[in-house]
């Protein structure tokens, strides 16, 4: 996640300082999301069906074999190819980590666990922006970040051959389907609901994301440093959410909890386009990081404390899929809407979606919390 968030504040960077078209910036945070919803349910498949040291090795050389390259070529097109085939690794990579934690620790742990690792997760996030808005700064481009970033992902290699817990393929299961993971999500009572306002919440944040560089830099005339600091204060109410959500342990918490982060989400969002002020923004920012995330990662625990462990990377991917999915669609109309709309006005329009999405699922929370 680290060398994730290097690699996109610096390509954006780039991209902008090139004076590429709205369009063009959507589409690489477009070529970063693909790969994770087209490849959900064979990336699921392979975590089931395939030992997890080597899917962790061989992800690492893929994914520094593609930023090796990146650091060599500029035109735009070459550029959104060789993020694509970095995005294939991170489509392996986010459920088979995930899948490992209900064998390192027992099932009563599983909240605490989870809320630390995605804790751990969004430290490297908030670095990740920071150290590559002031490297552009300091460098004038993207090469120096993306030097960095293969340096990062050959690290994941000789981490994953240090792991020591190993996630077997399951051979007793016959006729193993991709698909399984869709079916177990939407099954179970709880999990349903809280995936689709996951989901939706996903889809209302993402709109702002092409807009933001735009926000920064021309609405507010701020340096490249500040849209980094940007991105990671967003990405230190990850950090908080990791710890509150550890405490959301019990599907009724988790479902009493999450239409509350959804009603969060929205307010922050309104704030920021009617209080036009880059101190709030900053602040609200945050916010909508904590509200999003907590959603995000109670879902990861009761993914882990409902689903069958045996099915459990293909649910994991699935999910992963379904939320990525969310998001490119709201980099395309993001894309699009910026070129219409204010930056400001989008995070309005990003607000309305998630009170939208509050009223839409209240029905469906509301039985489910009749059922446990």
């Amino acid at each position: 996640m680290l060398g994730h968030s290097v690699a996109v504040t610096a390509l954006t960077l780039d991209l902008h300082a090139d004076g590429r078209a709205t369009w063009v910036i959507a589409a690489l945070l477009f070529a970063g999301t693909l790969p994770l919803v087209l490849l959900s349910p064979l990336a699921g498949l392979l975590v089931d069906r395939h030992d997890s040291r080597q899917l962790l090795v061989v992800s690492g050389l893929w994914q520094a074999a593609a930023y090796t390259l990146l650091v060599f070529v500029d035109h735009p097109v070459a550029v959104l190819f060789l993020m694509t085939l970095a995005s294939v690794g991170t489509a392996v990579t986010t459920p088979l980590l995930m899948s490992l934690t209900p064998l390192m620790v027992l099932d009563r742990q599983l909240a605490a666990a989870n809320g630390l690792q995605q804790g751990m997760v969004v430290i490297a996030l908030m670095a990740g922006p920071t150290i590559s808005g002031m490297m552009f700064g300091l460098t004038g481009d993207a090469r120096m970040p993306l030097l960095l970033n293969v340096m990062i992902y050959l690290a994941i290699v000789g981490t994953g051959l240090l792991i020591s817990t190993r996630r077997r393929p399951q051979l007793g299961e016959s006729r193993p389907r991709a698909m399984d993971g869709v079916t177990v999500l939407f099954a179970d009572r709880a999990v349903g609901p809280v995936v689709t306002v996951a989901v939706l919440l996903v889809l209302s944040l993402h709109l702002t994301y092409v807009a933001q560089v735009f926000l920064v830099r021309d609405t507010f005339g701020a340096s490249a440093l500040t849209f980094g600091l940007m991105q990671a204060t967003h990405t230190a109410g990850f950090l908080f959410a990791s710890v509150a959500a550890s405490r959301l342990n019990t599907t009724r918490r988790i479902l009493v909890g999450t239409p509350v982060m959804a009603a969060l989400l929205s307010v922050a969002m309104l704030v920021i386009s009617f209080a036009r002020s880059l101190t709030i923004t900053f602040a609200m920012l945050l916010i909508a990081g904590f509200a999003v995330t907590v959603v995000l990662v109670v879902v990861g625990t009761l993914l882990m404390q409902r689903i069958p462990k045996d099915v459990l990377g293909r649910a994991l991917a699935s999910f992963t899929g379904a939320h990525r999915a969310a998001a490119l669609v709201a980099y395309s109309l993001g894309g699009w809407l910026a070129s219409l709309i204010s930056p400001l006005t989008m995070y309005a329009v990003s607000g309305i979606v998630a009170l939208i999405a509050l009223f839409v699922t209240a029905p469906m929370m509301h039985r489910a919390l009749a059922t446990v």
